[in-house]
């Protein structure tokens, strides 16, 4: 079980379509709503071209659900605002099966 405020993200993936005539076209689909925990770890903040990026870092906890490979290549968005996630790290908790932490960055 896991504790804290729970929080509802939406897990998206990147995929390839096929348009029948021999190529494709490639977007962003969701692929389930998943709730935990998410926690900031910490901020940073960069200045390079006259522009300023800010770089957050998160951990999400949540239980393990079979079926749901979650990698590198995929992204969380949270429900109701326009927040992106970048999934940098997956951990299965010591190969369980019963808990994943996700290391996120979200860049602006």
């Amino acid at each position: 079980m896991i504790r804290g405020p729970k929080t509802t993200l939406t897990l998206h993936r990147y995929t390839s379509t096929s348009d029948g005539g021999g190529s494709s076209s490639k977007a962003w689909a969701s692929v389930a709503k998943i709730s935990g925990v998410l926690t900031f770890i910490w901020a940073d903040e960069r200045v390079s071209a006259d522009r300023e990026r800010v770089e957050n870092r998160y951990q999400f906890w949540m239980e393990f659900r079979k079926g749901l490979n979650i990698t590198t290549k995929d992204e969380f968005s949270k429900i109701g605002v326009a927040q992106r996630y970048r999934i940098i790290y997956v951990d299965n908790i010591l190969e369980q099966d019963k808990l994943l932490k996700i290391d996120l960055v979200q860049t602006r």
